[in-house]
């Protein structure tokens, strides 16, 4: 139950992201289908070591919507690596093509670390390292 869980989740995101930076879904998706998922002292460690905080991240996306066009990802797998009463811990590989910020074709595996609840997550923390 929980591996679905988190599939889903990381799946439905990762495609907002593909649909935000292409400029096909609407603006006012960022508060519904990214902000509200983020928990409010969420953590984004970038391959190269670089931290985001939630406000830190919305910003760039924000600024990101429509800008490629060319964009999408691809989640090659996902592992459960935990779960805990109100947590789960995932990782997972993702393939982005047409990246503006990185190489044009590049790999990454993530560890995801969700608050949950009956009928929710949050992402709490979330460490990325490339994959070559």
């Amino acid at each position: 139950m929980s591996l679905e869980r988190a599939r889903a989740e990381i799946i439905r995101l990762h495609d907002f992201f593909t649909g935000w930076y292409k400029g096909a879904i609407p603006r006012t998706a960022l508060e519904t289908d990214f902000t509200a998922v983020m928990h409010p002292e969420f953590q984004l460690i970038m391959p190269a070591g670089k931290v985001y905080t939630k406000d830190d991240i919305v910003e760039v996306i924000d600024g990101g919507h429509g800008q490629n066009p060319d964009f999408r990802i691809t989640i090659e797998t996902v592992e459960l690596a935990g779960t805990w009463p109100g947590l789960i811990l995932a990782s997972y590989i993702e393939r982005q093509e047409g990246a503006k910020n990185s190489a044009a074709v590049n790999r990454r595996r993530s560890t995801v670390l969700f608050e949950a609840g009956d009928d929710w997550l949050l992402w709490r923390h979330l460490q990325e390292t490339w994959v070559s």
